[in-house]
């Protein structure tokens, strides 16, 4: 069902792009495309994208960071905080704004389609959020044949890499560095229960226990999850954020020294006291979350990640299939719930084995 011409404002987490913009009259409300493309991956962090075609091109770029992505294709996000907000392919002559900017009052989503899942060669999502799948060859930025094989400046595909070391790497590769395996010093970090573990609406994060609940499968490989918290959205411009947790002793430069905040084009954004969230300041790809009251455990965003197996990295991580983080919070009822029935489904299945 196509609607008429959609008004909205937009924010970003800073608040410093706040302006209204106005979707594409052919835009389709009630289905939400979820691209699942090795470019939107890397360029954000995430692991899979979503936007809407605008009516026309945004009427200000004030403190947005343009980041071409390849030959007629740009996208732009928040010099401050790191949300992307919007893309333009020149080719197209078409805008695009991310949907997880758009506030309350659009119509709801009705229907979930997923394009290019082949490129993460394990399904990345789609294995937990049910969907049609789209043709193979779209993408938002990409519908043109002749830019079908548009690539980022730095080759996209998963570098070579030994059992003990998982790449990440942003698009534009200005952030790299490495995870290793579960160690003797994974065990060090203390932390209180995350709400994807443990709900905070109904009970205490405390952990007195000290259990070390992001170490799994016998301490060989890290906990990750999803998160629809309205910081984690507002932070990216996504409603689905990924993250892996993983101690501060596991993450190591390329050079193989232990990692060091604001390394290469890493920007970091303080989100609120004592809480930091990092991203890239050239391609704006989400990077890290970490917590003063926490500061050796480290969330790292899953869409960086170069495993060769795929992007959920199962060799490397076990994916928290109880709920999605902070689920209650969503604006998208329809996509959380549906991602969280996905995720339950897949927790039967892994106990059946």
């Amino acid at each position: 069902m196509q609607q008429g011409r959609v008004a909205s404002p937009i924010a970003c987490l800073c608040g410093g792009v706040a302006q209204e913009i106005q979707l594409a009259a052919s835009t389709d409300q009630a289905v939400l495309d979820l691209c699942h493309c090795t470019a939107c991956r890397t360029v954000t962090g995430m692991l899979c994208s979503t936007y809407y075609p605008l009516q026309a091109r945004p009427r200000t770029l004030d403190g947005l960071q343009e980041y071409p992505e390849a030959e007629g294709i740009s996208r732009y996000f928040c010099k401050t905080c790191g949300a992307h907000v919007f893309a333009h392919s020149k080719h197209m002559g078409q805008s695009f704004v991310a949907t997880g900017l758009l506030g309350e009052g659009l119509p709801p989503t009705q229907s979930i389609r997923h394009w290019r899942a082949a490129e993460t060669r394990d399904g990345g999502l789609t294995s937990f959020l049910p969907g049609e799948t789209g043709s193979a060859s779209v993408c938002w930025l990409r519908t043109a044949p002749s830019h079908q094989g548009s690539s980022s400046p730095v080759d996209p595909e998963p570098a070579s890499q030994d059992s003990d070391g998982l790449l990440a790497r942003c698009h534009c590769g200005g952030v790299e560095f490495y995870i290793t395996r579960p160690d003797a010093s994974s065990l060090e970090p203390t932390s209180p229960w995350p709400d994807l573990l443990v709900p905070y609406y109904s009970q205490s994060s405390e952990n007195p226990a000290d259990v070390k609940w992001w170490l799994q499968d016998i301490n060989t490989k890290y906990l990750a999850g999803t998160c629809a918290c309205p910081s984690c959205r507002l932070a990216s411009g996504f409603p689905i954020q990924a993250w892996a947790f993983v101690p501060k002793s596991n993450l190591y430069n390329l050079s193989k020294t232990p990692l060091a905040f604001g390394t290469g084009t890493m920007q970091q954004y303080s989100s609120s006291p004592g809480v930091y969230r990092d991203f890239c300041s050239h391609c704006g790809a989400s990077i890290f979350w970490h917590d003063e009251g926490r500061p050796l455990l480290i969330d790292v965003s899953v869409g960086l990640l170069r495993a060769e197996e795929g992007s959920k990295a199962s060799g490397w991580l076990r994916w928290a299939t109880q709920r999605v983080s902070f689920a209650e919070m969503a604006l998208d009822r329809l996509l959380i719930d549906e991602l969280q029935g996905g995720l339950k489904k897949e927790e039967t299945l892994l106990s059946g084995r």
